[in-house]
C-alpha cells in the first residue's frame, strides 16, 4: 500500500449496507495476508454489490484512519482479476490492491426461503477487555471487565422482522433514553460512545476466534483459564440482527448508571431479543463437575421481551451450538428466582475456595464434537 511506515490492517465489507462483516487486524505490516475469513451469506441478490472497505488501526484514537475501498458487483460471475482490485481513497487516488476469492451457488429450494441477506457462518467471537471500566466496575480482582460479541448464523430465521422487541414506553429509564427530548439525545449520544470504548476492536486489549461447537461455547463463556475456576455469575446480554452481545452482570457502575441492555444494543430502539443469563450444573451444585446448562430469561425492562419468544431463543442457541442444554424462564417464574438465589450462594462459595470448584482443574462439559 502506498503509505508511509506500516499499517494495522483491516477491512469492513458490506453487501448493499444490509449486513457486514469485521475482519481480524494483521498489525505491523504493508501486504497483510488475512486468513480464516470466510463469510458466507445466504440468498444474495442477483443485482448485489459488495464493499470492502480497509482502515489502518489506531488504538490510542476513537477513529480509526481510512484507507480506501473496493466495490464489486455481478458477484454471481464474479472472477478474480489477476493483479487484483484497485483500492481507491476518498479522492480516487491509488492505495494498492486487495485480493479475495468469491464462490457463488445456485440458490437452493431451502435458502429461498431464508430472508434476504442471511448469514450464514462461521460463529466468530471477539472478547474485549477493558482495565479503565474493570476499576470502575470492580467485578473481579483482575480489575478487567470483558465484554463478549458472538456472530450467531440465521438470527433473522428465528427472530423475523416483525418480531423485534421495541423500547418499552411504561419503562421509565427508557424513557428517559429514547423519550426524544433534548436531555435523552444527550444520554444516547454517552451511550453510543461507551458502546464504541466497550467493543472497540483494539490490538492489545481484544481476544478473537471461531466457535466450532457447544464446547468452544462453554470454554469460552464458563471456564476462566487464568484461575481454573468457573465464573459463577449472571451475564446481560442482548441479541441484534448480527450477533449475541454479553457482558458480566454487577454492582457498581453500569448497574446505576442507566440500562446496561440500551449499552449493549449500541441505544438501538428495538433489539430481536434481550434478557440475562447464567450457568448451573445440570443435576444441582453438589454435582458441580458434571454436565452444565444455560439458564436464558427474557429480564430487560429497557426492551421488556415477549416471554413467547423464549423458545426461538432457545433454538436459535440450539442451532447454532448442537448438543448445548439450554433452559428458558420468563422473568416472573419462581424456578428462575431460585436459580439465581442457588447460583449467587455457589458464587460466594466459589470466593471462599469452595472444594467442588476448586477441584475443578481440566474442564470439558458432556458434550460431543459436532461441527457446525
Amino acid at each position: 500500500m502506498d503509505v508511509i511506515g506500516t499499517t494495522d490492517s483491516y477491512f469492513i465489507a458490506k453487501l448493499d449496507d444490509e449486513i457486514s462483516y469485521r475482519s481480524l487486524i494483521v498489525t505491523n505490516t504493508l501486504s497483510p495476508q488475512w486468513k480464516d475469513e470466510e463469510w458466507i451469506i445466504r440468498n444474495v441478490p442477483l443485482n448485489a454489490k459488495l464493499t470492502i472497505e480497509i482502515y489502518d488501526k489506531d488504538d490510542d484514537s476513537l477513529n480509526d484512519d481510512y484507507i480506501g475501498q473496493i466495490e464489486i458487483i455481478d458477484l454471481s460471475n464474479y472472477q478474480a482479476p489477476t493483479e487484483g482490485h484497485r483500492i481507491l481513497d476518498s479522492f480516487g487516488r491509488y492505495k494498492g490492491r486487495f485480493h479475495l476469492t468469491i464462490q457463488s451457488i445456485e440458490l437452493s429450494e431451502l435458502s429461498k426461503k431464508l430472508p434476504r441477506y442471511t448469514f450464514d457462518g462461521p460463529c466468530r467471537y471477539t472478547r474485549h477487555n477493558s482495565s479503565v471500566v474493570g476499576y470502575l466496575t470492580m467485578l473481579n480482582n483482575e480489575c478487567i471487565y470483558s465484554t463478549w460479541k458472538i456472530n450467531l448464523r440465521r438470527i433473522s430465521v428465528f427472530f423475523r422482522s416483525y418480531e423485534r422487541q421495541q423500547w418499552n414506553r411504561q419503562y421509565r429509564i427508557a424513557q428517559t433514553i429514547f423519550g426524544g427530548t433534548p436531555t435523552s439525545i444527550i444520554k444516547q449520544n454517552a451511550f453510543k460512545l461507551a458502546h464504541k470504548l466497550l467493543y472497540r476492536q483494539t490490538i492489545k486489549n481484544n481476544e478473537t476466534g471461531r466457535l466450532k461447537n457447544a464446547d468452544d461455547l462453554w470454554k469460552l463463556i464458563l471456564y476462566d483459564n487464568k484461575t481454573q475456576k468457573i465464573r459463577t455469575c449472571i451475564y446481560t446480554y442482548i441479541i441484534d440482527d448480527n450477533s449475541w452481545r454479553f457482558s458480566e452482570t454487577g454492582i457498581g457502575y453500569f448497574t446505576d448508571y442507566a440500562s446496561k441492555h440500551a449499552l449493549h444494543a449500541n441505544c438501538s430502539q428495538s433489539v430481536r431479543y434481550a434478557g440475562q443469563f447464567h450457568p448451573r450444573p445440570k443435576f444441582g451444585w453438589n454435582q458441580c463437575d458434571d454436565e452444565w446448562e444455560l439458564v436464558f430469561d427474557n429480564w430487560s425492562g429497557t426492551y421488556a421481551p415477549n416471554a413467547n419468544l423464549l423458545n426461538n431463543l432457545k433454538e436459535l442457541l440450539e442451532f447454532n451450538f448442537p448438543g448445548l442444554n439450554i433452559v428458558v424462564y420468563d422473568f416472573k417464574n419462581p424456578l428462575l428466582q431460585e436459580s439465581m438465589k442457588n447460583l449467587k450462594f455457589a458464587e460466594e462459595n466459589n470466593k471462599m475456595n469452595s472444594p467442588c470448584l476448586n477441584n475443578l482443574v481440566v474442564f470439558r462439559p458432556n458434550f460431543s464434537e459436532t461441527n457446525n
